[in-house]
C-alpha cells in the first residue's frame, strides 16, 4: 500500500515539474475568468419578466392612461395616497403668502432616460393664465388669483416626444396608427411590459381569451367563463376608481324640486349593489371626506310623502332613465324600486355618451385627488350638466380652491357636501371597482 502512495506521489511531481507552467497559465486565466466576470456581471443583459397587457381604450402620447405615464415619468412633485405632497422632479419649493406664486427648484441629479439632465426648459406644463419663468435650475409660476389645487397639476408626468422621461420605465418600443397609439413596449431592469390596446372592452377580453395577451387591466366586468377559469387569476387594484351616480336634470319641470328629488334617492331599496357605498361625490380616502352627511337609506314611506309635496298625482308622472350599457342591470332595478315605490312610470334607454338632454342619467365619473370639484358643481360652469344652483356651494367651492390652509379647506368643503346632499342634485350609489386578470402561470 505504501508502495502505490510513493508510486502516486512520485508520479505526481513528475507532472508538476513538466507541465508547471501550463498548470500556472491555465489557473491564472480562470481566476483572471472570474474576476472579471465579478466585475462586469451587472453590465450583461438578463433575462426580463415579460407581461403583455390588453388595455381598452383609443390613446395618443398626450392621452395616455395616467397610470401608464406615472410608470414613465415624474410630476414636479407626487401626491401620496393620503394626498401629502413630496417631492419628484423637484427638490423642494415654495409658496407666496398671497397664495399666487410657486417657486421650485429642480434636483439636478434626474436624468432623462437618454442620459440628458434635467433642465427647468424640458418642464413642458402650460396653463391658462398662469405666467411661467424658467430660471437654470429653478421654475416660477405666477397665477393671478389663489388656486389650492394648482400644486396637484404639478404632479402629472412630464414627458418629451416620443414618451421620453425620467420615471422608473423607459419606452423601448412604440407602434401608433394615425396617431393612435396600437402598442407600446416599456421596460426596467428587471421587467418588460408589452401594453396591446383595443378600441373596446369586449375586444381585449377576446384578445385575452386567445392568448394575445396574458394579463388584463382596467376591466369593468368580468365574464363567467374567465370567472371560473381556474388558470386566471383575478385581482381588484385601488386605482382609477370611480363613483356611480344619478345624476338629476335639476331644470326639468318634474325634477326641479328638491323634495322631489330626495323622494326619488329614499326609493331605491339597495344603493351599493354589492359595492362599496358612496355617500358624496367626494372619494372616502379623500382627506376632504365627509360621512356626516345625508346618505338616503331607503325608506319606502318617506320617499312617497316627499315625492307627493310637488306631484299631485304620480301616476301621470313618466321619467326616462338613460344609462351606459354596463350599468343597465342597475338602471332597471332602480327603475322597477321607482315604480314599486313612487308609481310612476320609467323608461330605461341605454345610451353610448353622455347627452344635454336627459331627466336622469346612471353613469360615472373619477373623483379628482383634490376636493376640488368646482367644475362640476358650480352654477357658473358648462361642465355643471346638472344644471345645479346654490349661491351657497357656489361660495363654499370658491372659497375652497382660494384657500391654502389645508384644516380651513377640509371644513369648506365638509359643509359643501352638506349643502350637496341636502340639494340631491345626483343620487351617489356605489364606488365602482376595476379588476386586473392574470394567467396564475405569470405570478
Amino acid at each position: 500500500m505504501f508502495k502505490a502512495i510513493r508510486r502516486y506521489y512520485w508520479l505526481t511531481q513528475v507532472f508538476i515539474k513538466k507541465h508547471l507552467k501550463v498548470i500556472i497559465r491555465s489557473t491564472t486565466i480562470v481566476l483572471l475568468f472570474l474576476v472579471l466576470l465579478f466585475l462586469f456581471s451587472r453590465y450583461f443583459p438578463t433575462p426580463k419578466d415579460t407581461i403583455k397587457i390588453g388595455r381598452a381604450g383609443r390613446y395618443t402620447e398626450s392621452s395616455l392612461p395616467q397610470d401608464i405615464a406615472d410608470k414613465i415619468g415624474e410630476g414636479l412633485v407626487k401626491i401620496e395616497d393620503d394626498g401629502t405632497v413630496i417631492p419628484s422632479l423637484a427638490s423642494s419649493w415654495e409658496i407666496s403668502g398671497d397664495g399666487k406664486i410657486y417657486t421650485f427648484k429642480l434636483d439636478t441629479s434626474k436624468t432623462w432616460h437618454n442620459q440628458d439632465s434635467l433642465t427647468s426648459s424640458d418642464i413642458n406644463y402650460s396653463f391658462k393664465d398662469v405666467e411661467i419663468e424658467r430660471l437654470d435650475n429653478e421654475l416660477k409660476f405666477t397665477l393671478q388669483e389663489p388656486f389650492a389645487p394648482f400644486i396637484h397639476a404639478l404632479a402629472s408626468p412630464v414627458l418629451k416626444t416620443g414618451l421620453l422621461g425620467t420615471g422608473e420605465y423607459r419606452v423601448v418600443k412604440l407602434k401608433k396608427i394615425s396617431g393612435i397609439i396600437q402598442l407600446l413596449v416599456i421596460e426596467n431592469d428587471i421587467s418588460r411590459l408589452i401594453y396591446k390596446f383595443y378600441p373596446t372592452e369586449n375586444s381585449t377580453i377576446t384578445a385575452y381569451k386567445l392568448g394575445e395577451v396574458n394579463s388584463l387591466e382596467n376591466i369593468s366586468t368580468i365574464p363567467a367563463e374567465i370567472e371560473q377559469d381556474s388558470s386566471s387569476q383575478i385581482t381588484t387594484p385601488q386605482q382609477d376608481r370611480k363613483i356611480a351616480a344619478l345624476f338629476i336634470n335639476n331644470q326639468d319641470s318634474i325634477l326641479s324640486s328638491k323634495t322631489t328629488r330626495q323622494g326619488l334617492a329614499y326609493a331605491i331599496r339597495d344603493k351599493s349593489n354589492s359595492h362599496h357605498r358612496a355617500l358624496s361625490p367626494i372619494a372616502k380616502d379623500s382627506w376632504a371626506y365627509n360621512n356626516l352627511v345625508k346618505d338616503y337609506d331607503f325608506d319606502s314611506s318617506k320617499a312617497a310623502t316627499l315625492f307627493s309635496q310637488d306631484v299631485s298625482d304620480p301616476s301621470t308622472i313618466k321619467i326616462e332613465l338613460k344609462t351606459m350599457l354596463p350599468y343597465l342591470d342597475v338602471a332597471e332595478k332602480i327603475a322597477s324600486d321607482w315604480r314599486l315605490n313612487l308609481g310612476i312610470a320609467v323608461d330605461v334607454k341605454v345610451v353610448s355618451t353622455l347627452a344635454s338632454d336627459y331627466q336622469v342619467i346612471l353613469a360615472d365619473f373619477s373623483p379628482p385627488n383634490d376636493p376640488d370639484q368646482y367644475t362640476l358643481w358650480h352654477s357658473t360652469q358648462p361642465t355643471n350638466f346638472t344644471h345645479y344652483s346654490n349661491l351657497k356651494v357656489d361660495k363654499l367651492l370658491e372659497d375652497g380652491r382660494r384657500t391654502l390652509d389645508q384644516k380651513l379647506r377640509k371644513e369648506i368643503y365638509q359643509d359643501f357636501q352638506r349643502f350637496l346632499l341636502e340639494d340631491s342634485p345626483a343620487i351617489f350609489l356605489f364606488e365602482t371597482t376595476n379588476y386586473s386578470i392574470s394567467r396564475k402561470s405569470l405570478l
